[in-house]
């Protein structure tokens, strides 16, 4: 064999090697889906939302029956009730944004500036979570588990459905009209 085959066997050797380290190395940064919580949507009873600034709804389930706390005006409409397990019980993860406590702030998964959603199953707390929008991404969003350092981002915008705002949960119900009495019998 003469010389430049060999060097160009060498090359294309040493090409491959950093190929293959270069492919081992992106395979760490692949993402993936993984789910927000790991509940059983049907144990779930009670949904506590506390914004920013302080205000908090209240959902609960009597028997199949969603409502709002201290409002018996409106009626729970199902369908938010349905989007927000289907999204956010049933949402996902598609990556680890931090570790660090000390960026909770960069992130808005502090308790001051997230929202938080706190879930019961017979008045026993079972998740804990604080939800965020901050930054120029709207298309997800960063949340925290309380109690653990790790802020992830979601797969979808979330927030949006962590509304406090009675009217966001519930509708007036429908006023049935009074039933017409036939005279002439």
């Amino acid at each position: 064999m003469n010389k430049s085959l060999k060097y160009l066997l060498i090359a294309f050797g040493i090409l491959l090697f950093l190929y293959f380290i270069n492919q081992g190395q992106q395979n760490k940064y692949i993402g993936t889906s993984e789910t927000i919580f790991d509940l059983d949507a049907d144990i779930i009873n009670k949904i506590i939302l506390k914004d920013s600034s302080g205000e908090t709804i209240t959902l609960f389930k009597t028997d199949s029956v969603w409502s709002i706390l201290n409002n018996d005006s409106l009626v729970v409409k199902d369908r938010q009730i349905d989007q927000f397990f289907e999204k956010v019980i049933g949402g996902t993860y598609d990556m680890v944004m931090s570790k660090n406590p000390n960026k909770w702030v960069t992130f808005g998964v502090d308790t001051v500036s997230g929202k938080l959603l706190s879930v019961f199953q017979d008045d026993k707390l079972i998740a804990s979570t604080i939800f965020s929008n901050k930054g120029q991404d709207y298309s997800h969003n960063f949340y925290r588990n309380i109690g653990v350092d790790i802020v992830y981002r979601t797969s979808e915008n979330l927030y949006y459905m962590l509304n406090t705002r009675p009217t966001y949960w519930g509708s007036k119900p429908k006023e049935t009209p009074p039933a017409v009495i036939d005279s002439k019998n």
